[in-house]
């Protein structure tokens, strides 16, 4: 059974770097390694405005993401479980991102148009979950919005979606939280350890 890690956190954690060198390691240790893009980034590349003020608009942009989200998870899944080598799949962020964004009500009425439970989409779709902090969070010094064109927030603001993105995943049996460090190196080779003890803990899971 292939592995589903998520990869996510606050703006400017270097998510992008971690993801080539997790690629970089494990496709060289005998896995084959498949790569889910960052479906927001998608839709904001394809025009969509996910700061609109319509509220109907907004509702079904935000359903349509996460249901985008996980089409593509299930087709990676599908396809990981027929390449015949161990495999993994690294998502760049997952499901419970989406309600980092929106209200509670908002959140209940996603769950119930989709036919899914948080605890369906938190606890049970995923084998492990990295938090990655943001620079905000101890390398504010690296913080920077010049990497990437659909980051506009301030330090202060980045802190706070960073705290938003961790408690919604906060149930997650396997919830792995990588600390800001000015030294990057460490940050990656902490994200690698992460990973070596997931799979050396799911490998022995029975009930995978």
């Amino acid at each position: 059974m292939p592995i589903k890690i998520v990869l996510t956190g606050g703006p400017c954690a270097g998510k992008s770097t971690i993801l080539k060198r997790i690629v970089q390691k494990y496709s060289t240790s005998g896995y084959k390694v498949y790569t889910l893009p960052e479906a927001a980034t998608q839709f904001i590349q394809g025009g969509v405005d996910f700061l609109t003020q319509d509220v109907h608009l907004s509702f079904v942009t935000e359903t349509a993401k996460l249901q985008y989200q996980l089409a593509m998870e299930d087709s990676m899944m599908r396809i990981a479980e027929a390449c015949g080598q161990p495999a993994m799949i690294i998502c760049d962020r997952g499901s419970m991102d989406t309600f980092a964004y929106i209200s509670e009500q908002v959140k209940r009425d996603i769950l119930s148009e989709i036919g899914q439970t948080e605890t369906e989409l938190c606890d049970h779709r995923y084998d492990a979950v990295l938090h990655i902090c943001t620079a905000a969070k101890g390398a504010e010094a690296f913080y920077t919005l010049d990497n990437n064109n659909c980051r506009s927030e301030s330090i202060e603001v980045a802190r706070k979606v960073d705290d938003r993105l961790l408690s919604v995943w906060e149930k997650h049996p396997r919830l792995n939280i990588i600390q800001a460090n000015v030294d990057f190196e460490k940050k990656i080779n902490d994200v690698l350890i992460a990973i070596d003890k997931i799979l050396e803990s799911t490998q022995t899971d029975p009930q995978r």
